[in-house]
């Protein structure tokens, strides 16, 4: 690890200019060990670079900022055991990495007796919302995994489905309670809608096929413009709108009629507008109008569909805050006749949040993105 440490910064101007950089500065991989020290913290008598490479929860915090994950708290203090005694570092991550590192800026704070450090540690002991529902998750998924490994062909239907069903209650709060906060970090994926929309449908393709369900997908034209932000969010979104609509359509229609869900594309400015409504029952001249827009999702092998969920329920608020974290909005129409419709709006080009911090590659995707914005306006407007 040493050796990794005083790796010669001449090698590289990045690191040559961190060098000079007056605060004590540290670069990790993925894997959460030290590569890079800068002369500024190589000159702390606590020795960072040793004391933070052993600590779990700051690889922790590394690995997950490298792989992309949203992570709710950059901040992180540490007490560890130096050769002058106990060290208490402040330290601080970079949101996202650079070139494929997490940078961290270090502190040493001053220790001191235990009677002030006391109200610090029960501070530090009080688990927050989020830490609580890890910890739920750990104990409830090995048991969920282990009824429905152990599940033969003679075990109850509704046993094995009401454990899926739980599984995925659980997964739902919490990813509903990760979303809420106001220091939710949204990455930069750029994201092509359809496609997404489209992967999202295949996964159902087992509830599309036991509902008897047509999806009817129409406006996803090859030049509709990206999106930007979370994949994993946007794709849960998506989920629990296209899960309900499907899970819903066949309400009060008998099984040998055709029944479809409508899912339309449409650019609108600069946002993108995604709706999904119950077309009700179809008509055999209205299957053949819609025939080519027909997406046929094929079921994978041994995937089953949940047990009916009542409606969007967790998903509704769940969806809602994964919009607005995205600058976008949720609009819901329920209208007698033509039914539930669900509207999602989202932003389109460059994202809202540290196009400072932009890499060349990435900032000449968002400039072609934004072009073609630009071109399908000006289109518009001579039109």
């Amino acid at each position: 690890m040493q050796a990794a440490s005083s790796t010669p910064a001449g090698q590289n101007p990045l690191l040559t200019l961190l060098d000079f950089v007056a605060s004590p500065l540290l670069l990790f991989n993925a894997d959460g060990q030290v590569v890079f020290t800068n002369q500024t913290a190589k000159q702390m008598a606590c020795r960072p670079s040793l004391l933070l490479s052993g600590d779990p929860n700051v690889r922790g915090l590394v690995r997950d900022i490298a792989a992309g994950k949203p992570v709710l708290h950059l901040d992180m203090r540490v007490d560890a055991l130096s050769d002058n005694g106990i060290a208490r570092l402040q330290c601080r991550c970079a949101p996202r990495p650079i070139a494929g590192l997490v940078a961290m800026a270090v502190s040493e704070v001053q220790v001191e007796d235990d009677t002030s450090v006391q109200p610090a540690t029960e501070q530090a002991q009080r688990l927050s919302l989020q830490q609580i529902m890890e910890l739920i998750k750990a104990d409830l998924e090995p048991p969920i995994a282990q009824v429905l490994q152990q599940a033969t062909p003679e075990t109850p239907a509704g046993l094995t489905g009401s454990v899926r069903l739980l599984h995925e209650r659980l997964e739902r709060l919490s990813d509903l309670i990760n979303v809420f906060g106001d220091d939710v970090l949204i990455g930069d994926d750029r994201i092509i809608l359809p496609e997404m929309l489209r992967s999202v449908a295949q996964d159902m393709g087992q509830l599309v096929q036991e509902k008897g369900v047509r999806l009817v997908i129409e406006g996803d034209r090859d030049d509709l413009p990206p999106i930007y932000g979370s994949r994993r969010l946007i794709r849960r979104a998506l989920h629990e709108c296209l899960h309900n609509a499907v899970q819903h359509a066949r309400d009060e229609v008998s099984s040998n009629q055709s029944v479809a869900v409508g899912i339309q594309f449409r650019a609108a400015g600069h946002h993108l507008l995604l709706t999904i409504n119950n077309m009700g029952v179809l008509s055999a001249a209205a299957l053949a109008q819609h025939a080519a827009a027909i997406f046929r999702p094929t079921p994978a092998k041994g995937d089953k569909p949940l047990p009916p969920g009542g409606g969007l329920r967790i998903g509704l608020p769940l969806t809602q805050r994964i919009l607005q974290l995205h600058g976008g909005q949720l609009k819901i129409e329920d209208d007698p006749a033509d039914g539930l419709s669900v509207k999602l709006e989202l932003p389109t080009g460059a994202p809202l949040r540290n196009t400072h911090q932009l890499d060349l590659l990435q900032a000449q995707i968002y400039a072609e993105d934004l072009s073609k914005l630009m071109a399908r306006s000006r289109q518009r407007s001579t039109a």
